[in-house]
């Protein structure tokens, strides 16, 4: 039952918006500290002879990320050198840095170049 009784013409727009729930939905700090944790890899495209990785990294910058890329394996590494000018809330979560590790196991990479631009990370490599 709608608040203006069984006729609500705007029943139908909140079930809409809140996706057929009741009330609004909400979220707790538990949320927030869980999504941090969640993967950070955006895409891989594999076309042919190319494989593109894109990762966010919002906060760094260039000479801040290290990449090694192994049998099997790719490793990000960025961790905040300079931090003239970053919040004090954020300056030890970029100063501990992150390191983002995933496996490859079906893919050789020959050779790779990676562009790092407004906080995202693309890696273009070359495979067998």
């Amino acid at each position: 039952m709608g608040f203006f009784g069984d006729d609500d013409p705007f029943d139908s727009i909140i079930k809409e918006f809140f996706q057929e729930t009741t009330g609004p939905r909400t979220s707790s700090s538990r949320d927030v500290v869980k999504s941090e944790r969640e993967e950070r890899m955006v895409d891989y495209i594999e076309e042919d002879d190319k494989a593109y990785f894109v990762f966010e990294l919002y906060g760094y910058s260039k000479k801040d990320i290290s990449i090694n890329i192994s049998k099997g394996s790719i490793e990000i590494v960025a961790k905040k050198k300079e931090l003239n000018g970053v919040q004090s809330y954020l300056a030890g979560k970029l100063e501990k840095g992150i390191r983002i590790r995933k496996n490859l196991p079906n893919i050789k990479i020959k050779k790779y170049d990676w562009t790092f631009n407004n906080g995202i990370l693309e890696i273009e490599a070359q495979i067998k």
